[in-house]
């Protein structure tokens, strides 16, 4: 009495549907991996000095790597007490099509301390700090992620 009729759909319409489900999977895909790109944009920031002491012609290095979505900024200061320096900036551009290219980018910059820099400081412990700051995306700016050394300043 009630059997089901089942009514195909034409061939034509049958592939373009699936392709349009296909397309929007993809689109899916990708907006999920975009989207967890945007909420953590720093993959990882690494901080060092060579040495334990900082004096005229100390190297200190870090290296960014950033999801690429958006353009991270990282700065550079050393801190002691009350008195702290930002000693460089460097920023780093995020791919050009962000939504769609997921490949990570990395920057890496190699600071030489000058004399001028430790006479604005004492002899002693001090701090030095990179902090990775990304973009507002998602209508969230992320917390920056921190890197800190303790240093000492020396003659």
């Amino acid at each position: 009495m009630f059997d089901t009729l089942t009514i195909r759909d034409a061939r034509p319409i049958a592939v373009m549907k699936k392709t349009f489900q296909i397309g929007v999977a993809a689109y899916l895909v990708i907006g999920l991996i975009a989207g967890y790109r945007a909420w953590y944009q720093v993959h990882s920031l690494d901080l060092n000095s060579g040495e334990q002491t900082l004096h005229n012609g100390s190297a200190i290095n870090t290296k960014v790597v950033s999801y690429a979505r958006t353009p991270v900024t990282v700065k550079l200061e050393l801190i002691q007490g009350t008195h702290s320096e930002v000693l460089s900036t460097r920023g780093l551009r995020g791919n050009e099509w962000g939504f769609f290219d997921p490949r990570p980018k990395q920057a890496t910059q190699s600071f030489i301390l000058p004399s001028e820099t430790l006479a604005h400081f004492q002899k002693g412990p001090a701090i030095l700090r990179a902090t990775a700051t990304g973009c507002k995306q998602l209508q969230r700016l992320p917390p920056p992620v921190v890197r800190e050394l303790t240093v000492a300043i020396g003659p």
